[in-house]
């Protein structure tokens, strides 16, 4: 049985909850490797904030980087049915995101929100729109932006519907890659 998508339940934790909706998306609860889980939450929430507290700034691109390894790792030592491939910077581009997508998989993304960097899953693309979860509750009446549509009905698979032109941009909007320098993904799908 699959498990609805998730939301995030601190201001922090958008990095460890994005991973695991990318891996509920795809298989079904049951299949799930309790050990994995486990490893996406001692993984994320690493960066610490100003006065020193940990997990109080999320999640960071090297833990993102890591745990990406570590799935291929376990995946080929469990036999859990998973390919992940971690990209950033230059290497981020529409055709592998798109493949991605049309092969059955889901896309980790860090992107922003309300000015802050922030992972969300990447779950559908068509030529007008990108349809992401983002696991940051918003509400309809308090979000405003004409590029992305916020989608209460489809809980397994998406909340937002963005625009290609925003999710392409190079500047720090929501839901956009932003700068090229920035831009991180990781790509998932099931393995033969």
């Amino acid at each position: 049985m699959k498990s609805p998508l998730r939301y995030q339940i601190t201001e922090f934790d958008c990095g460890s909850v994005s991973l695991i909706n990318c891996i509920a998306y795809l298989f079904e609860r049951e299949d799930i490797p309790a050990e994995l889980v486990k490893a996406i939450s001692s993984y994320t929430l690493d960066c610490y904030d100003e006065f020193g507290n940990l997990g109080q700034h999320g999640t960071s691109r090297e833990a993102v980087r890591f745990l990406s390894r570590w799935i291929v790792d376990f995946s080929n030592s469990k036999d859990f049915k998973i390919k992940c491939h971690y990209l950033n910077g230059a290497h981020v581009n529409l055709q592998d995101i798109t493949a991605c997508l049309k092969n059955g998989g889901v896309v980790n993304l860090r992107t922003y929100l309300l000015d802050d960097e922030h992972y969300v899953s990447v779950t559908k693309i068509d030529e007008q729109y990108v349809y992401i979860f983002d696991p940051y509750y918003l509400i309809n009446k308090e979000y405003k932006d004409s590029e992305v549509t916020l989608i209460t009905n489809k809980p397994f698979n998406y909340n937002r519907k963005v625009s290609i032109n925003r999710f392409l941009s190079d500047k720090k909007l929501d839901f956009a890659l932003g700068p090229t320098k920035n831009r991180e993904i990781v790509l998932f799908n099931k393995s033969a």
